[in-house]
């Protein structure tokens, strides 16, 4: 069995998930309402209900302060016009981490000190390091945007989306099953091993779902010119080139794309899915999708949770990862509203319980472990693939894409 999740870790997400057929599944629509049915005539007086909160800050390997911006928005809306917590105000305590995993096991004891009913995980590349820390704790971990093994498997972290596991197999799913596509590049952050792994197992996948040619081109993430390995992979004119990497460094691939005059459709997963990104590539958009388990949020949008999203949240920090963090701390919230007692104890309960739980701006989720057997943690793997059209992030198919079933062929 490929491991999945290490890969993850570097960053790359398994390949062979990326180019592995499968087979797609509509799910619900997205149902985040927050349970509110308008401002309250008072703000929260009770006690405080703590929220931890880690992402990562101003490190060299990837800054995402936009998540935390995010989830600070989101405790601000459930104070502001959902009563907080039956009265009681949700407080964020945040910690930022630099990517290593010394950090994120310094922010998790930092966190726990601070004894909080849950910890909400934005985007940390060294979030594995920290999850025996909650675990010993019996603080249960929640993210929006998994990346990585522990935030995947661990047996107290859920994940409301399946983070860029899902959202590549999503991306297999709508190009072997839609497109019906015969040929994908793909051009990946280079990973001491990955090729390997991906020529050995993708390539069998792929085969099955008919797709005949499969050519995989790696790059460093900190590389001085992404021209040479775009060329390289938009060669022989394929039928889709899939680009893996995060968002600092997808803004200078669609720019050298744009300037290569590649007309190829790229497809590329969450942590691209940013207006960085999307308005690097110069108006030469037409050719981009970007999966997310996030439906875009705009101003005015009739589901209450995403107009809140959108009105407190810069439109230049509305990506994915922004999302995912605005729709934790809601999530969590919304289950500890439910709860006689909210411990971390009893939300930890209220999380295995769930089934088809309305989630908010994405697809409903079921904390059950089974959706993926691979990945435990995974509570929901359905994705929203999204175009740009020069102001913000469009849904493309209006429909959700899940390619869990197709993991089977690599069991």
């Amino acid at each position: 069995m490929i491991r999945f999740g290490r890969v993850l870790a570097a960053g790359c997400v398994a390949l062979v998930m990326v180019l592995a057929g499968c087979t797609s599944q509509r799910g619900g629509d997205s149902a985040g309402d927050g349970t509110g049915s308008g401002t309250p005539a008072a703000g929260p007086t009770g006690q405080p209900l703590l929220l931890g909160y880690v992402t990562q800050e101003n490190s060299s390997v990837g800054s995402f302060p936009e998540t935390r911006v995010a989830a600070e928005a989101a405790a601000a809306y459930a104070n502001a016009d959902l009563d907080g917590v039956k009265g009681r105000p949700v407080k964020l305590v945040t910690c930022a981490t630099n990517g290593s995993p010394e950090s994120s096991q310094g922010c998790a004891n930092k966190l726990v000190a601070q004894h909080p009913v849950a910890v909400i995980g934005g985007i940390d590349v060294g979030a594995e390091a920290a999850m025996d820390v909650y675990k010993n704790a019996g603080i249960p971990y929640v993210s929006g945007s998994p990346q990585l093994n522990g935030e995947l498997n661990s047996p107290n972290s859920f994940s409301l989306t399946g983070g860029t596991a899902a959202e590549l197999i999503g991306i297999t799913d709508y190009l072997t099953s839609v497109k019906k596509v015969h040929s994908v590049h793909a051009l990946y952050v280079d990973l001491s091993g990955l090729l390997s792994i991906a020529i050995n197992y993708s390539k069998q996948i792929l085969n099955k779902k008919g797709v005949t040619d499969v050519t995989l081109t790696s790059e460093k993430a900190d590389a001085a010119d992404f021209a040479p390995a775009l060329s390289n992979a938009a060669k022989g004119n394929p039928d889709a080139i899939v680009v893996v990497f995060q968002a600092q460094a997808c803004a200078r691939i669609v720019q050298a794309a744009s300037a290569l005059n590649i007309k190829t459709p790229m497809y590329l997963i969450g942590s691209c899915a940013s207006p960085a990104v999307a308005k690097a590539a110069n108006g030469h958009t037409d050719n981009l999708v970007f999966a997310s388990g996030y439906l875009p949020a705009t101003d005015g949008d009739k589901d209450p949770a995403a107009a809140a999203f959108a009105k407190r949240v810069p439109a230049e920090q509305r990506t994915s990862g922004s999302e995912g963090s605005f729709s934790a701390v809601l999530v969590v919230r919304n289950l500890l509203e439910t709860l006689p007692d909210p411990t971390p104890a009893a939300l930890t309960t209220a999380l295995r319980a769930t089934t088809e739980y309305p989630n908010v701006m994405a697809h409903p989720f079921t904390c059950d472990g089974k959706q993926i057997n691979l990945l435990p943690s995974i509570c929901n793997s359905a994705v929203r693939l999204l175009t740009w059209n020069g102001k913000g992030f469009t849904d493309l198919t209006g429909n959700w894409v899940d390619g869990r079933k197709l993991l089977d062929l690599v069991s």
